[in-house]
């Protein structure tokens, strides 16, 4: 029999079966370092000498050497071993025909390798691969038992701490519930796009089918209009006008900050062939619209907000339609939606100083917006026409379909905000103070 000698990384070692009489690979940290308490101090490798050599150099030995050194820093595998989760996820991540991770946005996409980095990065806190890292295991030990204790350990932050009175040594505890069930549904994303091009993924899903205990969800704080008056208000004497426009244009076309500071440019804002339409995109959806700003009677649906856009583009023929203030054409927006250092910290500055709470922020405008029309009376269809939350082929036929049901939306939307400003000019004429409809409508020169 023809033999070959391989030298075997630090602490692994071949071990015989007592019951199959098989050798067999073994990683055994030292004593000193188990009784310090690294984990996992044993692990069986299994017979595969190639597969249990990568693990050894690219999981475990790093790990223990950041462990000897001090360090509480997660340390990524160097290359993915095969047939463990490491690799189901790096073809995931890598293969152009396995998922629709390839054809989402930039953000997106970074987001979900956060994500699935986050959870292959997770340390195992109990059960029988406690001290391994989730992606360490492979496609077989990554049952539904282990999804499950990856996604419940994972919502809970433990950050080791010292009473500084008695020297007691004792975990801090943080929830997470939000970031568990975005990283459990990534890993779930994964393992079902991975089928049939990765040999290994199995057929029935760890993580299809679990349930948990509901989530509290926040409900998000919905401005209303008076409360975008006084944001409009602070916003001029704050000479931050356009970041007022900003809000007027969330509560109005019902559209995201992505929509307004990265994609709504002055070529969609009366172009020369549709000198009374604007396209508005929604963000989630990428669906443009082209809207009327006047009805078919040619009375303006937007007036306030017609005129403080025409006062943004001016003479320009190009750029971002509602730029940063004291700039002319600079947006506030990225490429990949996210908006600029310094945008937020200012919204926050005109909010807070105009006595709104602390949970209003710039989405609460377009909550407030899409709010304000079923006071008015939309209808279902009518509301989701007017905000783009488009979840059927035949409601997405139907909007194109129709103008009238735009304008009849948005007619009422008209007569409410009428019936309020009147009730708030009769209380400003008796507090000696000037109208809200001129504060809207004023140009700020």
């Amino acid at each position: 029999m023809n033999t070959i000698s391989i030298a075997l990384p630090p602490y692994t070692r071949v071990h015989t079966s007592e019951a199959t009489g098989v050798d067999y690979l073994r990683w055994e940290a030292s004593s000193k370092d188990r009784k310090a308490g690294f984990k996992p101090a044993c692990v069986a490798l299994g017979t595969d000498v190639p597969k249990a050599i990568a693990r050894v150099k690219n999981d475990l030995l790093p790990r223990l050497r950041a462990f000897q050194s001090g360090s509480t820093a997660l340390h990524l595998s160097l290359a993915s071993v095969p047939g463990t989760v490491d690799e189901l996820l790096h073809i995931y991540m890598t293969e152009p025909t396995s998922t629709f991770l390839t054809n989402c946005s930039e953000k997106t996409q970074k987001m979900v390798k956060s994500l699935l980095k986050q959870g292959a990065n997770h340390v195992l806190r109990s059960g029988p691969h406690e001290g391994l890292r989730f992606g360490s295991l492979t496609i077989e030990q990554a049952d539904a038992a282990e999804a499950r204790r990856l996604r419940l350990e994972f919502q809970v932050v433990r950050t080791p701490k010292t009473d500084p009175e008695i020297g007691e040594a004792y975990f801090d505890c943080r929830v997470r519930p939000r970031r568990a069930e975005l990283m459990f549904e990534a890993l779930k994303a994964a393992f079902n796009a991975t089928r049939g091009i990765y040999k290994l993924t199995p057929s029935e899903n760890p993580f299809a089918g679990q349930k948990f205990a509901t989530r509290m969800k926040k409900e998000t704080y919905a401005a209303d209009f008076d409360d975008l008056i006084q944001t409009l208000v602070v916003a001029n004497v704050k000479k931050r006008r356009n970041i007022g426009t900003m809000c007027l244009t969330a509560y109005d076309l019902k559209i995201r900050v992505e929509s307004i500071g990265s994609r709504l440019m002055v070529e969609h804002y009366k172009p020369a062939d549709r000198p009374f339409q604007m396209l508005i995109t929604h963000w989630k959806t990428k669906r443009a619209t082209w809207i009327d700003l006047h009805d078919e009677d040619g009375k303006p649906l937007y007036e306030a907000l017609e005129a403080r856009l025409d006062e943004c583009k001016g003479d320009r023929t190009t750029g971002i339609l509602i730029p940063k203030d004291g700039t002319l054409d600079e947006p506030w927006g990225r490429p990949d939606g996210t908006m600029a250092t310094g945008f937020y910290p200012e919204l926050r500055e005109i909010l807070d100083e105009a006595g709104l709470p602390e949970v209003c922020t710039f989405t609460s405008f377009r909550h407030g917006g899409i709010t304000e029309s079923a006071e008015a009376g939309c209808t279902e269809n009518e509301m989701m026409i007017l905000s783009g939350h488009l979840f059927a082929g035949t409601v997405q036929k139907y909007a194109k379909r129709t103008r009238t049901g735009r304008e009849k939306a948005q007619k009422k939307v008209i007569a409410l905000r009428e019936e309020k400003i009147v009730r708030m000019v009769d209380k400003m004429r008796r507090e000696a103070a000037r109208t809200p409809l001129s504060i809207l409508v004023d140009t700020g020169k």
